[in-house]
């Protein structure tokens, strides 16, 4: 569906821009790596509720991480203007690869990347689950083409 992860061909359609908070600050004056995390959490949130129209999590079925892994190639400092930008490198049967970038803006440099898999979980019976054949329809499109349904 997409290239490899690792390629430097990797393509974000999806963007966020983050506010930076005082409370977001170390006494270093950068922005603590935890925090940061809680950055690709705001990208992530939003990938989804763009692309399913707001309706996050509605039915029995949901998104939850199994696993992440987060890599810090510069501080980044409350001057700075982030935002996260967010891709699926793999839909599979009940699991998909995310990757995520916090940059310097729209043009800038990465500075932390991450790559997490996320496991579709079924709420009442607290299983994992299919990826329903719907989300990865309005995935695969946004995916491949920026746009996740119909305009008229």
């Amino acid at each position: 569906m997409k290239p490899n992860p690792e390629s430097p061909d990797t393509v974000f359609r999806h963007a966020v821009p983050v506010q930076i908070r005082f409370n977001d600050l170390d006494l270093m004056g950068h922005i603590n790596n935890a925090t940061l995390q809680e950055y690709f959490d705001i990208g992530r949130m939003h990938y989804f509720l763009d692309l399913f129209e707001g309706k996050l999590f509605e039915d029995e079925l949901a998104l939850v991480i199994a696993s992440y892994k987060t890599d810090f190639h510069f501080p980044v400092l409350l001057s700075h203007n982030v935002e996260v930008r967010t891709c699926i490198t793999r839909l599979g049967n009940k699991s998909l690869d995310m990757r995520q970038q916090i940059r310097l803006g729209p043009d800038g440099a990465a500075v932390a990347t991450s790559d997490s898999v996320m496991v579709c979980f079924h709420k009442e019976t607290k299983t994992s689950a299919a990826l329903p054949a719907a989300w990865k329809a309005v995935i695969c499109r946004f995916e491949e083409t920026g746009t996740a349904h119909d305009t008229v």
